[in-house]
């Protein structure tokens, strides 16, 4: 399947590969996509690049070895190239929110 979609998912954060990165988009400095709320625990990017759009949109720029890893979930091994990065929501009757982690 040449158009397949690829994902990935470590706990409350999904990965999905992406043709092109935005054409507005900051570096961030950190290696840190996404820090819990609950316990603290990151989802860490081991090499590459993280962007992020002015509407706060998260992208990476995955290298050769790079990978995610997480206090809590086991390490993921993401191809290269670039990758959105989403995380889960969950509805409520009072509001949508982030999934805590």
């Amino acid at each position: 399947m040449e158009n397949a979609l690829v994902m990935h998912r470590q706990g409350d954060v999904l990965f999905v590969k992406v043709a092109n990165l935005p054409a507005e988009r900051v570096k961030r400095k950190s290696d840190v996509l996404v820090e819990g709320e609950a316990t603290g625990h990151a989802h860490r990017l081991t090499a590459g690049q993280i962007w992020q759009t002015h509407e706060g949109l998260l992208f990476l720029e995955a290298w050769a070895s790079s990978k995610i890893v997480h206090e809590e979930h086991a390490p993921i091994e993401l191809e290269p190239g670039y990758w959105q990065v989403i995380r889960q929501r969950e509805y409520s009757p009072e509001v949508i929110r982030w999934v805590r982690d």
